[in-house]
């Protein structure tokens, strides 16, 4: 069975990887922070605590097939004061990966995880092509990192690759995150204070995110150099959002569109061209929110 390294593999997107790749590949977790209790129900997944920027991976651990670097600091937060913060848990992680792998003659593909926010506020649909223009520290070393994991690949044949995953969401997201926010403020019949939602983004169920993931990895020849979005290709509103979870969980909340007002710089649509992955993995990218939504919706 091939081996996937998941860095920084404990938190929302590293967990759902584990719940539909560990059946067909060996996964072993580094993290700083390990929740014990989810991965006691995944016996065969090897886990290892390690601070990912002050240490390195242990020589006598046997180099994998496959890395997922996961590893980042996530904010929507506009403070030029994160900038050390967000160095460190983005450049310095990668660059500690490369110096333990570049010699390892197994390795066929390190996925280094971008940010669609990268962009910026251009025109969607975005595509790989684009030149980004990130309004955002968190953007700005996103795009530090993708040009980097590209540099490394062209001038000293490290097999990397960046994903650019759409808005995701699922099963075990932090409930301040939108979607899972909303569910919960409507299955507590509270009344739900937020800006006038107008503003579109691509979001991607962490299934069929995963689904892609397995894609890339098994066409990882045509995958190597690439920057690749991962998403739906479609963009939905907020708005549109939380009115499918109101019908969906037959709920009569009080949505105060407008009590918030918009994020400086907030870009009002985000979607993706998945064009470039559906080329990759040569198959069609056609993911139905709705149906995913609800599906989410019972689940919880």
């Amino acid at each position: 069975m091939e081996k996937i390294f998941l860095i920084g593999g404990s938190g929302f997107i590293g967990k759902n990887l584990v719940r539909c790749l560990s059946p067909y590949y060996q996964i072993s977790i580094f993290d700083k922070y390990i929740d014990h209790d989810f991965f006691a129900d995944y016996p065969s997944v090897n886990v290892y605590q390690l601070d990912l920027v002050a240490d390195k991976i242990p020589s006598e651990i046997i180099a994998p097939d496959y890395i997922i670097n996961l590893a980042s600091i996530v904010t929507a937060e506009r403070d030029l004061s994160l900038f050390d913060e967000l160095i460190s848990s983005n450049l310095k992680v990668l660059l500690n990966l490369y110096e333990r792998f570049k010699d390892t003659s197994s390795l066929k593909l390190f996925i280094q995880f971008g940010s669609s926010e990268e962009y910026g506020s251009i025109s969607s649909p975005f595509k790989e092509e684009n030149r980004e223009y990130p309004n955002s520290p968190y953007a700005l070393v996103k795009q530090l990192t993708t040009n980097t994991a590209l540099m490394l690949h062209r001038n000293y044949g490290f097999p990397a690759m960046v994903v650019r995953p759409g808005n995701l969401f699922g099963p075990g997201q932090n409930k301040n995150k939108f979607i899972p926010y909303v569910i919960d403020k409507l299955r507590k019949g509270e009344p739900l204070n937020v800006s006038p939602c107008e503003q579109k983004r691509d979001f991607i169920y962490v299934d069929d995110f995963a689904w892609c993931i397995g894609r890339l990895i098994k066409n990882y020849p045509s995958a190597v150099g690439e920057i690749v979005n991962v998403a739906s290709g479609e963009s939905i509103s907020l708005r549109n959002i939380i009115e499918i979870c109101k019908a969906g969980m037959g709920n009569v909340s009080q949505i105060n569109y407008g009590a918030l007002p918009y994020r400086e710089n907030e870009m009002m649509d985000l979607k993706c061209s998945e064009n470039k992955l559906a080329s990759i993995i040569s198959q069609e990218v056609n993911f139905n929110m709705n149906e995913r939504l609800n599906e989410y919706i019972q689940k919880l």
